[in-house]
């Protein structure tokens, strides 16, 4: 492996030559105040999920080939993000921050059954020999709908081009109508209702709460967040009707139509190499491969599991 990582870093590594170009300010302010939004009340989730879904057709090229172009780099958390967060006491400013979409032909509710499996390493290919999820509340009842959230414990060995490294991290998820009014629309003191029928998505938001050593005392990791959301591609989302102007002024297409799900992840990690010269453009490039990878995996266990479509 370290044979291989100076090889990369002497070719200056394919995959990083051209960064993700970085988040125009309204996705910026859509994913942060999902993140913060995670434990609060369902129809504030809502209205940011809805926004979020919104920036993302509009800021990246969410069918293209390459994750280059369904990639950007989003700001740096700060402290009001990660305010119920029990965390390293380390500078949010020092992790690397990478966002990837993609589109899944199948539903949220089956993307759903992924996530109660306690051996996650078949959709994890960067952690193929160890990944146990243990589940901490709504492990009987998530995946059913009988509950509204669910709440695991993580303990995996990350290994990729990097790092060798066994950690933890919590990771918590919740269902979403994303067809809940907006909070503005609710007369104060009443409870939000939709009346009619419900869009539901999923989010999810894991943190670690410690720093981590590699196997070989040479690699670290500080810390680490994500947050993730399944939204349905049903047509009841963000549909274009040609007023539209997409970032840069890129000429993509795709809207809540599509069917399958919308999937988003956010990443901010600090990991740290002893006697290694390792950039910033590497670290993110490396995470950003892994999330696509992790996309793909867990699109071949759907296709195992519900057949292609």
């Amino acid at each position: 492996m370290r044979a291989a990582l100076l090889v990369l870093l002497a070719l200056g590594t394919t995959a990083c030559r051209r960064a993700p170009p970085p988040a125009n300010p309204s996705f910026d302010d859509a994913l942060s105040y999902t993140f913060r939004s995670f434990n609060g009340e369902e129809v504030d989730l809502a209205f940011a999920m809805r926004q979020l879904e919104q920036q993302v057709y509009l800021s990246m090229d969410v069918t293209a080939d390459r994750n280059q172009d369904r990639a950007l780099t989003p700001s740096v958390l700060v402290e009001d993000d990660v305010f119920d967060i029990e965390r390293p006491d380390r500078s949010l400013t020092d992790a690397i921050p990478v966002a990837v979409a993609t589109v899944s032909a199948y539903e949220p509710f089956e993307h759903a059954s992924i996530q109660m499996n306690e051996d996650q390493t078949p959709v994890e290919p960067y952690s193929p020999n160890y990944y146990v999820r243990t589940f901490l509340l709504g492990g009987d009842c998530f995946d059913s709908q009988t509950c509204p959230r669910m709440e695991t414990h993580n303990d995996l060995i990350k290994d990729n081009l990097l790092m060798t490294v066994p950690y933890w991290f919590y990771k918590d998820f919740r269902w979403v109508d994303l067809n809940l009014p907006d909070p503005e629309d609710v007369p104060e003191g009443e409870e939000a209702v939709n009346d009619g029928e419900p869009r539901w998505g999923i989010i999810a938001r894991s943190w670690t709460t410690d720093t981590f050593t590699g196997e070989s005392e040479n690699a670290y990791i500080h810390q680490s967040f994500t947050v993730e959301v399944w939204i349905p591609r049903d047509g009841n989302g963000f549909v274009r009707d040609g007023t539209e102007q997409n970032a840069d002024g890129g000429e993509w297409t795709a809207d809540s139509t599509g069917g399958g799900t919308l999937r988003t992840l956010a990443l901010w990690s600090e990991t740290e190499f002893d006697g290694l010269n390792v950039s910033d453009e590497v670290v993110a490039g490396t995470t950003r491969k892994g999330i696509d990878d992790n996309y793909n995996a867990q699109e071949d266990f759907l296709i195992e599991t519900f057949g292609a479509r």
